[in-house]
């Protein structure tokens, strides 16, 4: 799964125009499967894609379109999609793109991430290495999809805010 490293991502959204443009001909957010989550309010800035959680909530889907690939990764039937959107609303940290009436799920883009080869600062990684991590505490909230990045972005930042407030030194 991609990856972002909040203490050196820079919030650029290079990822986002890579992702749409290789996937579409087009630089649109709209179309990305990585969005960018900008909190200027608190000085963070995180990219977020799909992370293939424990829990797998957007396989709840009713059509049964989604299912788990070999390397983690949600794989999205289209002829069994109805464009119901459930795995949007499942998707506890908003990672989930709709457009045109389909999901857009992070597929690694068939195991070299462009995402990853356009990040600037190197904030991106694809670690197919780890194991998938448990979002369950972000699974009540029932805010829209940007509101629920925003808020995993928030969390995630906490220990380096707080680091930020007691004057240490952020290792990268």
């Amino acid at each position: 799964m991609i990856y972002c490293n909040i203490k050196i991502c820079m919030g650029c959204r290079m990822c986002e125009v890579t992702c749409s443009s290789t996937r579409f001909g087009a630089v649109s957010p709209a179309l990305s499967r990585i969005r960018v989550a900008k909190l200027e309010e608190i000085g963070l800035d995180m990219a977020v894609a799909c992370l293939s959680c424990l829990e797998k909530p957007c396989l709840e889907c009713p059509t049964e379109g989604l299912s788990v690939g070999d390397r983690g990764q949600i794989l999205f039937d289209a002829q069994l999609c109805d464009g119901c959107a459930v795995c949007v609303e499942a998707c506890p940290i908003g990672a989930v793109g709709f457009y045109d009436s389909r999901p857009l799920f992070c597929d690694l883009c068939d195991g070299e991430p462009c995402c990853v080869k356009a990040c600037p600062s190197g904030a991106l990684s694809d670690r197919a290495d780890c194991a998938p991590v448990s979002l369950e505490a972000f699974r009540l909230s029932k805010a829209n999809p940007g509101e629920r990045r925003a808020r995993f972005v928030r969390v995630q930042g906490e220990p380096v805010r707080e680091s930020w407030k007691n004057g240490a030194r952020v290792d990268l």
